[in-house]
């Protein structure tokens, strides 16, 4: 498939993945009432954190890995086999804690529990991370429109009454499962052969290689769910729901940061592991789209202040000198996810990525720490706090990347299998067997 239609299949998912849970969300706090649409929305979260636990990281790590060896079945399948038996296990282990859990800490019922864990079991069946890597996101897409529209209808029709809250949970927690099985016979032939050769090895090794990524997904997260509640904390809630309007402004462009990864990834991935140079030349032509992130930091400057007055009126006025400060996040990830995410990430350097993931958050955190008790409202600290935080990210990653990529190779492993330049390590002791039997016969 040609990058063209790989972003075009995936800005459509992307598109479903948005404008489905718009579509549901006013129904959903008319019907239910403010009382159980909280009780939605919070059932809905933990879903989606347990999902998170579940995916591991996979989103990153098995895609590069696919991308690497698509043109290699057996080695497809087997990772598929890997990955499924790694989320199986996962899964089965938040859903006992979870169970555990509710009640005495999570304050929802173990049947709506269940009911939110509809999402990560989903996640088990429905594979993105394959389809995209093989640069198949059509496929993808079409599981995932499917679902979403299947699930917007049955919510239209299905909830009807605020005694209906748990309903509400299962069907929109149940997208990922119906996108499963619409995907199912595209995955079937990819896959399930992989089955029998599953081992507790092979599984082991999922877990050890999966970790770097399953910390940057988790850091990305906290780094956009911590900073609502510390301003809580320290300024009260009217500031924290001036910050929450600013971000939702910055969080509305990070779609096309993620469609510009699952486009680019697959590929720079494929590269690297076979065509350094040509890799690297992708990565560079990346950089053209730095004028998208240029117009959406100058959109949120300038347009997103007006848009706050308009729909939420002047008494959010607060919130503009916050969405100001942030404007220029689209930017700074825009450019991060040329140096970090595709060339790091794919060029040998994963260990130090994850270093600087875990680097950037602290940074945010002592960041808003120092600056909190000098400014007087700390909605404003912490939002210089992330744009420092990403302005790291930036300049480190921007250093890896104009000093190591001159040598036009990965730096070290980025593949199981795979030693420093590129070559199986079975082909490396092949040519220093035959190199040390023609030093002998001289």
């Amino acid at each position: 498939m040609s990058l063209r239609k790989q972003a075009a299949s995936l800005a459509v998912m992307h598109a479903a993945d948005v404008v489905q849970p718009l579509l549901v969300l006013p129904y959903a706090g008319r019907v239910l009432g403010v009382q159980h649409f909280g009780e939605y929305a919070y059932a809905v979260s933990l879903g989606q954190i347990a999902a998170t636990i579940v995916e591991y990281g996979f989103h990153w790590t098995a895609q590069r890995e696919a991308a690497s060896a698509r043109n290699e079945p057996t080695k497809i399948a087997l990772l598929f086999a890997e990955v499924a038996a790694v989320k199986v296990t996962l899964c089965v282990a938040v859903t006992l804690a979870g169970l555990i859990a509710a009640g005495p800490f999570f304050a929802i019922s173990k049947s709506m529990f269940l009911a939110a864990m509809l999402t990560a079991v989903g996640g088990i069946l429905f594979p993105p991370w394959l389809l995209i890597g093989l640069e198949r996101a059509s496929q993808a897409a079409v599981a995932v429109v499917v679902a979403r529209t299947l699930a917007l209808i049955c919510f239209l029709t299905m909830v009807t009454s605020p005694t209906q809250v748990g309903r509400a949970v299962a069907i929109q927690s149940a997208i990922p499962l119906v996108a499963g099985v619409v995907s199912l016979p595209f995955v079937a032939s990819i896959g399930f052969g992989g089955l029998k050769y599953l081992t507790l090895q092979r599984v082991a090794m999922q877990f050890q290689s999966g970790w770097r990524g399953f910390l940057f997904t988790f850091v990305e997260r906290a780094s956009m769910t911590l900073p609502v509640p510390l301003v809580g904390y320290f300024s009260g809630y009217v500031a924290a729901g001036e910050y929450s309007i600013a971000e939702k402004f910055v969080s509305a462009t990070r779609p096309f940061f993620r469609l510009m990864a699952d486009t680019f990834l697959p590929r720079v991935a494929f590269h690297a592991h076979h065509d350094p140079g040509a890799g690297l030349q992708l990565i560079r032509r990346t950089f053209l789209t730095l004028f998208i992130g240029a117009a959406l930091s100058l959109g949120l400057f300038f347009i997103a202040p007006y848009v706050i007055i308009m729909f939420f009126g002047k008494s959010f006025a607060g919130a503009i000198p916050i969405v100001r400060v942030m404007s220029v996040i689209p930017l700074l990830l825009n450019i991060s996810m040329c140096t970090s995410n595709l060339y790091m990430f794919n060029y040998g350097h994963e260990r130090a990525w994850s270093a600087l993931t875990v680097a950037s958050l602290l940074v945010l955190l002592v960041v808003a720490y120092f600056l909190t008790p000098y400014v007087p409202n700390a909605a404003i600290a912490l939002a210089v706090a992330i744009v420092a935080k990403e302005i790291v990210v930036c300049v480190v990653s921007g250093g890896y990347f104009l000093i190591f990529s001159a040598s036009g190779r990965p730096a070290s492993a980025s593949f199981r299998g795979v030693n420093v330049a590129g070559v199986a390590p079975s082909v490396v002791r092949a040519d220093q067997l035959r190199r040390n039997q023609l030093r002998s016969e001289m």
